[in-house]
């Protein structure tokens, strides 16, 4: 909404200003006025050679604020590219964990099997033989508790942390997107204004100038 009523309000001064300035180029033209403009002719080339100086910086101050505009947006996406970058290192990370534990597990899951077997063989050896096999079974039986509980854990944190970075480049993303778009307005407001000002010194000296 804000930018219509910018956009009318630029096209209504503009077609003021086209007014104005075809008014005074009315009284330039008009008989009273042209042998004033025989004896400043010395001037009014100075004049112009100042309005295309003044229109030369316009332009150069436009092309330095893109060049800003581009220089930010650059930054940006290396910004971004970097931490794609750590989240893919990170991910990577986390799978070659997550696979040295599965192996584990995997191990542990057949140790414990083994166990299994050997008490069932030597169930009719001595009852201490018996109760050290069992005692070390449940140990192996509480170990492959707790990692399974360390790899689920684990599991889920990796996730969980993936999507919060995950959505917090993306949070950065638009606000640094949204900071570049508030900049670029504030600078070409700026260059607008300092436009406009300098046009309207240039169109005041000339009406000076023929009067």
């Amino acid at each position: 909404m804000s930018v219509m009523k910018k956009s009318a309000k630029s096209k209504f001064m503009s077609d003021d200003l086209n007014d104005f300035i075809n008014e005074s180029q009315f009284l330039k033209d008009s008989p009273k006025n042209k042998k004033v403009q025989k004896r400043l002719r010395p001037e009014t080339t100075e004049e112009s050679t100042s309005n295309t100086v003044n229109i030369n910086n316009i332009g150069l101050k436009k092309k330095k604020t893109e060049d800003s505009f581009e220089v930010c947006r650059e930054s940006r996406q290396k910004l971004l590219n970097v931490m794609n970058h750590q989240i893919e290192a990170r991910k990577k990370t986390n799978e070659n964990l997550l696979k040295s534990l599965s192996e584990i597990v995997t191990h542990l899951e057949a140790d414990y099997n083994a166990l299994k077997d050997n008490e069932q063989k030597l169930e009719h050896l001595t009852g201490a033989f018996i109760k050290c096999i069992q005692q070390t079974t449940n140990a192996h039986k509480q170990k492959l508790k707790a990692l399974k509980e360390v790899h689920s854990t684990f599991k889920k944190e990796c996730e969980e942390m993936e999507t919060d970075h995950r959505m917090e480049t993306d949070k950065l993303g638009e606000e640094l997107e949204q900071d570049i778009r508030k900049l670029q307005q504030k600078l070409v407001s700026e260059t607008k204004r300092s436009g406009w000002e300098t046009l309207r010194r240039t169109i005041f000296q000339a009406m000076q100038n023929d009067f």
